[in-house]
């Protein structure tokens, strides 16, 4: 068995829609194309990684997750029983012909989708994958767009909708100040050279906001950077337990030692740590307690009385893989999800993500998958779709 690595799209200078990650502080419209370049001070991987371990290392991550769930009224949410139309979009994209070229998500659509179909009962479904020789089932910008838009029209009450991409996931610098570590989050469509990258505010607006009261709608995004790409309030997360955080606190721990950076006038690795100190060491308030009305007008902003949840291949720091099974490329993310769900027939949403991270472990992936909510989550409630 081998692997490779799904790498964010490399940066010809000739060709700058390519950057999948920057390595500036860049400012993007809401396609992710680029408008100015302003290096900042210091390594911004090197500084986002620091603070990830500082969260970790200060106990920001909360492990008790039902005492979580109870403490934020997480039982006033009223959750799907999917009993009504179920609908499901498959997107697979592997860049034929290009840098960009990927193995295995094709794959994954054809892998997820049998799944889906068989196991949960979904029939009513659209595919956009490269392959197709039909234009309109090309992933290109505009198609992803209709497509999503088509997933969630006339949902209601009862109805579970899914959504499954495969490809290319990127990040570039967040204009609108509502992102926990000053970047957004996106995908990348087919003719992201052209059309650019689609970005998280404009997958919430499309396939969140719309959605009623009562109408869960699960996604899974195998494609790097995708932790918190639909900019929903609550992640979990499984390296050892499973444990919540609000990403609210998050966006105020990176925007203060952001901030602290760009005061500095050098970049080194010891200015970091120092810096996240700073944030960290007696002042958490800074950052984390703005104020109980700040942190809940951040933490309304996404919340939704639809049942949401994302399931993500990594954290937003990280990348996903690839990796070979019977000489067939597939996405790790997708692989792992597939093989739980196959093997337990009853199974809690905390035990989906313990064991889908002990697979990834033991393919000796790194990334670590985690789960986002639209409102405090039940963990030891049954998956269902």
């Amino acid at each position: 068995m081998s692997y490779q690595r799904k790498n964010q799209v490399q940066h010809p200078s000739n060709n700058p829609k390519l950057q999948a990650i920057p390595n500036t502080s860049e400012h993007h419209d809401n396609k992710g194309k680029n408008k100015s370049k302003k290096k900042p001070k210091y390594n911004v991987n090197e500084f986002n990684k620091n603070i990830h371990q500082s969260i970790k290392k200060n106990k920001l991550w909360n492990s008790n997750i039902q005492e979580f769930y109870e403490n934020n009224d997480g039982d006033e949410f009223f959750t799907s029983d999917c009993t009504g139309n179920k609908k499901a979009l498959f997107i697979g994209i592997n860049y034929y012909g290009t840098k960009a070229e990927l193995n295995g998500c094709i794959s994954d659509v054809k892998n997820i989708s049998e799944l889906m179909c068989s196991r949960f009962g979904f029939k009513n479904c659209l595919y956009l994958t490269d392959e197709q020789p039909d234009r309109e089932r090309k992933p290109t910008y505009k198609n992803i767009i209709n497509g999503m838009k088509w997933l969630v029209r006339g949902a209601k009450a009862g109805d579970s909708l899914f959504f499954h991409f495969s490809g290319h996931g990127g990040t570039f610098k967040d204009v609108d100040n509502d992102e926990h570590d000053g970047f957004d989050e996106t995908i990348l469509p087919l003719d992201y050279t052209i059309s650019g990258q689609i970005v998280d505010d404009v997958i919430y607006s499309i396939m969140v906001e719309p959605l009623p009261q009562g109408c869960k709608l699960t996604a899974i995004f195998d494609s790097c950077h995708s932790g918190t790409v639909m900019d929903l309030p609550y992640t979990y997360q499984c390296d050892g337990t499973v444990e919540v955080i609000e990403n609210d606190i998050r966006r105020e721990i990176f925007k203060n030692a952001t901030g602290l950076m760009n005061n500095k006038s050098s970049s080194s690795i010891e200015d970091i740590a120092a810096s996240l100190n700073g944030v960290f060491d007696g002042s958490l308030a800074t950052a984390s307690n703005t104020s109980l009305q700040r942190r809940q007008e951040l933490i309304n902003k996404r919340k939704h009385d639809a049942d949401v949840i994302q399931f993500s291949g990594c954290r937003d720091d990280q990348t996903s893989a690839d990796l070979k099974i019977n000489n067939v490329c597939t996405g790790a993310m997708s692989y792992a999800l597939i093989t739980v769900l196959k093997k337990y027939e009853d199974i809690t949403y905390a035990d989906l993500l313990k064991k889908v991270r002990e697979i990834m472990k033991q393919k000796k992936f790194p990334q670590i998958p985690q789960l986002s909510t639209s409102h405090p989550m039940n963990m030891n409630e049954k998956f269902i779709m």
